[in-house]
Order: structure tokens, then sequence, then C-alpha cells
């Protein structure tokens, strides 16, 4: 377009009061430039602060647990080779998210897509551990794999509501409190050995783990921060502040990742406790200069109704858990968006019986 034209278009929207001009980055949320007072998105980001995930239509069938069904609830892939590597969680012996606190474990499920379906391949850990999420460590030679999550996967007492035990038991020998943050592996296919490094506590909530080139790892729990310069510690605790108006809603499940322009960004699950999940807001979106100081969107960067490739539309009742999965080739252009979805209207995460989840993909626009 013609800067003439670009600049008699921006003062059109600026008098109709349509449009509000930047001054700087951050007014883009730094998803993108300040360029002649409008936002120039990046790969991914669109609307008129680069505050909105650009998503494309989600395939008709979930990434894991839709079909055939067992209740999952979120995680997201890396690629090795040709591979994607799912990392999720998933309800053991025929149960629905209502018993996450019991019967979760961590399952490790493989497709030669991004969009999958995943299948299952093994099992990474087992009850009881949930919410995984996967870094890997390219600073050395050879990778490791670091697999975070809440729980040890050392055992536990699940329900049974199938009438058949289908989860294998894991190693109960290990201390109660080993690998209560993460486990490593020198392969994706594990084993995994549980860690526990100095200054990091086992109970870190909804773990989201950033590992730089060198090595230097980032861990955000909800809310507050560790970092080391290598996973194997010694930790510090760093601070956490939110700023700005987040909107209304709770935040929680973070995850966080570092742009091709430095600057650090964090997806939230949001909640607004009204009763019922019939989801009033499911995201939130911050980013930071420092990995400090955190300045909250109040607009959600997605919401829980999703088209599909084959023309139709899903309402879940909540969509939680939000991860990014990033091309490989440079880590920090966002290619799809994984979430821990439940059902439909009327349905409720928390009610046996109506607890039906599968974790979904939406593939991210440029």
């Amino acid at each position: 377009m013609e800067p003439q034209i670009l600049f008699i278009l921006f003062l059109l929207l600026a008098i109709s009061g349509t449009f509000q001009a930047c001054t700087r980055d951050e007014e883009c949320f730094l998803n993108g430039v300040c360029t002649s007072g409008i936002c120039k998105c990046d790969y991914g980001w669109s609307g008129e602060n680069c505050s909105l995930l650009n998503l494309a239509p989600a395939p008709n069938v979930g990434a894991y647990g839709y079909s055939p069904n067992v209740s999952s609830w979120g995680g997201v892939p890396i690629k090795v080779g040709d591979i994607y590597h799912l990392y999720v969680a998933e309800m053991v012996d025929g149960c629905g998210l209502c018993t996450w606190g019991s019967n979760s474990r961590v399952v490790h499920a493989t497709s030669d897509t991004l969009e999958g379906p995943y299948k299952f391949t093994n099992q990474a850990l087992g009850v009881w551990s949930h919410n995984p999420e996967i870094a890997v460590d390219y600073s050395k030679a050879e990778p490791t794999y670091l697999l975070f999550h809440i729980g040890t996967g050392t055992g536990g007492n699940p329900r049974n509501c199938n009438g058949k035990k289908t989860h294998l038991d894991f190693n109960k020998k290990m201390a109660p409190d080993a690998g209560g943050v993460f486990h490593t592996s020198n392969s994706p296919y594990g084993p995994w050995e549980p860690q526990a490094p100095e200054g990091l506590p086992s109970n870190c909530n909804n773990p989201s783990p950033y590992v730089f080139p060198n090595g230097t790892i980032y861990l955000v729990c909800t809310w507050e921060t560790f970092r080391a310069s290598t996973w194997k510690g010694p930790w510090e605790r760093i601070p956490f502040i939110f700023q700005g108006d987040g909107g209304r809603g709770n935040w929680e499940d973070p995850f966080i990742w570092v742009d091709s322009r430095g600057n650090w960004k964090l997806l939230s699950h949001v909640w607004i406790s009204t009763g019922k999940y019939y989801a009033e807001r499911v995201a939130g979106l911050a980013y930071s200069k420092d990995g400090i100081n955190w300045w909250r969107s109040p607009t959600p960067p997605f919401t829980n109704v999703v088209k599909h490739v084959d023309g139709s539309e899903s309402f879940y009742s909540t969509r939680e858990r939000p991860k990014l999965f990033f091309d490989p080739r440079d880590r920090t252009t966002p290619l799809a968006l994984f979430n821990g979805v439940g059902g439909v209207p009327g349905g409720d995460k928390d009610i046996c019986g109506k607890d039906w989840t599968f974790t979904l993909v939406q593939p991210v626009l440029g």
C-alpha cells in the first residue's frame, strides 16, 4: 500500500474513533512493532493491538482422547526427527476428569503430523502425575528432555470406573517427594529419572519451563518464578509481578516463551467464578521485558468457540491448559495451540458423568 494511502486510512480511522494509534511497541503487546502509528503484527497474531491469536479452523477430531475417548487434559508436543511426541495428562481406569486428583498419569503419544491425532505410545509417568509440559535442553552435544509436571508418579489409589485395571504401576521405591517437579531422559521415549535439585520446591504448581540455548532455564509456577544456569541447579527464586489491567477473572496455568526479539510472553487460563462451567472467559495474555514485571491484556487472546475444518462450530464448556507449539527451525514462530477442553455446554469438568474432556489442537495462521 502506498504511504499516502496508508496515512489517509490511518487518519480516517483515528478521526472516526474506531482506531487507537500506537506510539510504542508495548501498545502492540510486543506481538508486533508500532510503525507509523499502526501495530504491524508478528506471525500468529492479529487484532488492532496484536493481542489475538490468529487461529485457523481446528481438525474435526481432537489431538488426543477424542476417538477412542479417554479423558485427557492438555499437553504440548515436541518434534524429534519426523515424529511429533505429545506428553499429555490422561485419566486411568475409564474415569473422567472429575478424578484428576487421583487418576491422572502422564502419557507419551506420537503422530506423524502436528495436528495428529496422536496415538498412545507408552506411559511416561504413572499415577499420580498431572499437567505435563515438555522442554528440551540443546546446550550439549546430546539433548536432554525435561518433563515438568505436578505430582510424583510414584503411585496412589486411583478410582476404578470400568471394572478393569488399565494403568501401569510405576516404580514405588522412589522417595515420596522425588521428581515432584520434573523428570529427565536422554530419549523422548524415556525412561524418565526423577530430579529434585537444590532450591526448587517440590510443590511448584502447574510448572512452565523455558530453556535458553546456553542451558539457562526459567520456570514459572502459579505465580512465582525460579531460574538456574542449568537444570541441575542450584535454582533461585526471582520476583514475579503482574502489572496492568488483566480484565475480569482469575489467572492460572501459565505457559511462557521468549520471542525472536527477546521479549517474554505468557498465556494463561483465566476463569470467572460463576458456579457453572459455561466459560465466560478462558484465556489471558501477558508480556514482559525482563521476565519479572508482566503486563496483562484485558482482551482474551482466544475464546471457547472453535471453528472446525468441516465448517461446524463447537462451544466448549471450558478451554484450559493453553500451550503453543513453535516451529522447530526457529523455536519462536507459533504453529499450533493446544488446550484441554471440556465437552460442550452443560458439561462440568468437576462433576462425574459430565466431565468428558479431551486435548484439542488448533493451527495458528500468519
